[in-house]
This record gives structure tokens, sequence and C-alpha cells, in this order.
């Protein structure tokens, strides 16, 4: 698809634009751009997913100290 797309009845958007815009931002890892030109501002943004949260885990229990040895009577 080369050129312009209408995309509503008043405005004009030049697909192939909005598709270098989307290749930027794969590229340096944004998540969205906004560029303007002649009074026109075109912003392209998308979902960012946050990556999952390392699952935290109890530690498991230390084992018992060895018994101290019993007080020996006096």
């Amino acid at each position: 698809m080369t050129g312009t797309k209408k995309i509503e009845a008043t405005m004009n958007i030049d697909v192939d634009v909005v598709r270098q815009l989307a290749a930027i931002l794969d590229e340096v890892g944004l998540s969205e751009i906004e560029v303007e030109d002649n009074g026109r501002m075109i912003r392209v943004a998308r979902t960012m997913t946050a990556a999952a949260a390392p699952a935290m885990y109890a530690a498991p229990p230390l084992a018992q100290a060895a018994a101290a040895p019993a007080a020996v009577p006096a």
C-alpha cells in the first residue's frame, strides 16, 4: 500500500509514514513517537506490557542449629 489512504472524511494519512514510525518504535524500544510537519501531527503509540515480575518464594527453613548441650547440674 503506497501513498495516502483516506482514514476519515477530512484527514488523509500517509500510511507509509505511520509504518516507518512504527518501525522506529521497534528499533529503539520506545512506546510512542510523535512528529509534526507543516502543522500536521502524527503520533504512533503501542501498548507496552510489563515484564512479569519474578516469582518470590519463601526461603526454605534453616536446619535447626545443633541443640545446645544441656547445662551440667552443679
